[in-house]
């Protein structure tokens, strides 16, 4: 039930319309120029760099999941650039990639794909969300992250939720209980994910809340399920009244799971 891992709230790069290039097939396997230099992932990438430039957008997409996959730290400045690119599936793909080069790239590129929750396309945010998650915050991105949780842009305060449940960073919660009251379910949900990811105690009554007043199935859900990760008794009277009285059947499911959590299988147990 985690919003931050849920399938459905994941970015896809299958979503991206692209064909397979064999020239990128070949760099990557080697056999493309014929001598031992080639075998050499920093090979490879320095001729992938070059193709970042290519005049047609599905190269350059290929080129830059390609880097990813190789995942070579060295060729984060070249990535970096293509978070520019005129084609939001280039950038989304760049911000893919600066995420599977690992946390030595962090001072590098963090604050850049920060930034990047500000791009027009949801899918650019969505991935430099992904990416931040993979690479870790510092103050100043948490900072940036909290104040995009209040851009009027409701897709940027998705992703900036979404990579503040990844980061679980302690200073944004006063941001995030704030964010409990979005006008967006999704924002809402995130919110509770990121709380519960914290596992802060101080939440348990606002997502106790977000339980029995929420008018979104989803946010219920994720409430509940965030509840029996607290394994905390003084929430088990909102859960049984949650549980008889929620209309939503898979929100009383994940009520029910909660309680397996919190109170043992006895008929001793209060």
């Amino acid at each position: 039930m985690a919003y931050g891992r849920r399938l459905s709230h994941r970015f896809s790069f299958s979503t991206i319309s692209y064909q397979p290039y064999a020239l990128c097939g070949l760099l990557l396997l080697s056999g493309c120029y014929g001598n031992q230099g080639a075998t050499d992932p920093k090979f490879a990438a320095a001729s992938l760099i070059v193709l970042l430039q290519d005049r047609d957008p599905q190269m350059r997409v290929t080129a830059a999941q390609a880097l990813g996959k190789i995942a070579v730290p060295d060729t984060a400045p070249a990535l970096l650039r293509s978070l520019d690119d005129a084609d939001p599936a280039v950038r989304a793909m760049s911000a893919w990639a600066l995420g599977s080069l690992g946390e030595d790239v962090l001072d590098q590129a963090g604050l850049e794909l920060a930034k990047r929750l500000d791009d027009p396309s949801p899918a650019v945010k969505l991935a430099s969300a992904r990416a931040l998650g993979a690479l870790g915050g510092t103050r100043t991105i948490i900072e940036l992250l909290t104040k995009q949780l209040a851009r009027s842009d409701v897709e940027t305060r998705r992703a900036a939720v979404q990579a503040l449940t990844w980061l679980e960073a302690g200073s944004a919660y006063p941001a995030l209980i704030a964010a409990l009251g979005d006008s967006d379910a999704q924002v809402r949900q995130g919110a509770v994910a990121a709380l519960g990811e914290m596992v802060d105690p101080r939440s348990l009554p606002a997502i106790r809340d977000r339980l029995l007043k929420d008018t979104d199935a989803g946010v219920r859900g994720e409430a509940a399920y965030r509840l029996g990760k607290f394994s905390d008794r003084t929430i088990v009277p909102a859960l049984r009244s949650a549980s008889t009285r929620d209309p939503n059947a898979a929100v009383r499911r994940w009520v029910e799971w909660a309680l397996e959590q919190i109170v043992p299988a006895s008929p001793d147990y209060p």
